[in-house]
């Protein structure tokens, strides 16, 4: 039998700061809030699929304030820009049933599935781990868990990118800190894997002074 989920969006947060400078000579710094979504169209996007003969059409599209992702073929969409030294709000939801996705952070190129970036995981029951994708690197991996860093605790999504440190909350709940990131800028990435998933309420903020 499928199992349905309430139709309630879950909160995700990420302030991403101080990057290798040789690295994000054309990397943004909001100095207000940024919004990466519209609530009405996909400006300011590119999309990138396994598939080259899928339209992004046919993947992603907008309706009611919400950007719709499929989740097949394989791929993602990416912001145009470059970001650094920020915060990240966005919400989703699985509207079906439990799902696979990710939020790309330090998204950089060659686009290709799967890209050089860290992925803030979406996956069911595992909001919190954070993977290297692409052979980013970071510290905290193990022999039995080489890329990427499993979640330290149960429950639900933040994100705090500072320097070469990514903290991952879930509706302000510690799940997982890594160290020693190997890029600190890119491109914000949605990710398409596996099921139809909904974002909506995507914007950057300046950093915290606090």
């Amino acid at each position: 039998m499928k199992s349905l989920l309430a139709p309630a969006f879950v909160f995700l947060f990420a302030a991403v700061s101080l990057p290798l400078a040789a690295q994000n000579d054309s990397a943004i710094s909001p100095t207000s809030r940024i919004d990466l979504f519209d609530g009405k169209t996909l400006s300011g996007w590119t999309f990138v699929s396994r598939d080259t003969n899928a339209p992004a059409a046919a993947i992603w599209s907008t309706t009611n304030g919400v950007i719709r992702c499929l989740g097949k073929p394989y791929g993602y969409a990416r912001t145009f820009q470059r970001f650094q030294d920020y915060q990240l709000h966005a919400e989703w939801r699985f509207p079906v049933a439990p799902g696979n996705s990710g939020v790309f952070l330090h998204l950089n190129s060659p686009d290709k599935v799967w890209p050089y970036c860290y992925e803030a995981q979406l996956l069911s029951g595992d909001a919190g781990e954070v993977r290297m994708n692409g052979g980013s690197k970071a510290n905290g991996t193990t022999p039995q868990y080489p890329r990427w860093v499993p979640r330290q605790q149960a429950s639900s999504y933040d994100i705090i990118c500072r320097s070469n440190t990514i903290t991952v909350r879930v509706n302000g709940v510690l799940q997982n800190t890594i160290t020693g990131t190997s890029t600190n800028a890119g491109t914000i990435g949605l990710q398409a894997e596996g099921g139809l998933i909904e974002f909506r309420n995507i914007y950057l903020q300046p950093l915290s002074t606090n």
